[in-house]
């Protein structure tokens, strides 16, 4: 698992200490994957707060994205994850 974010290195080393991140956290400041996943607001120059699951082969499995005051399910989340594990076992 790992987080991207527009802001600065500086910034999420901050974030992460503060946090006790488990993961990596990338900064996008030139928000390249942040364009190519569809989520820039243009008119802020920000990305809508999104959540990707993309699997160990590179393939986009399960999205969403929405404005800074959307909720995310985490428990939605990690059901999209089971099923993805599960895909994967079976093969």
């Amino acid at each position: 698992m790992l987080a991207i974010s527009g802001d600065s290195s500086f910034c999420h080393a901050a974030f992460m200490k503060a946090r006790n991140l488990p993961f990596p956290l990338l900064s996008d400041v030139h928000r390249t994957a942040i364009r190519a996943y569809g989520v820039l607001d243009v008119d802020r120059n920000v990305a809508y707060r999104s959540t990707f699951v993309v699997d160990r082969d590179g393939v986009l499995r399960w999205g969403q994205a929405g404005d800074r005051e959307m909720v995310r399910d985490g428990s939605e989340i990690l059901r999209v994850l089971d099923v993805i594990e599960g895909l994967r076992r079976k093969r």
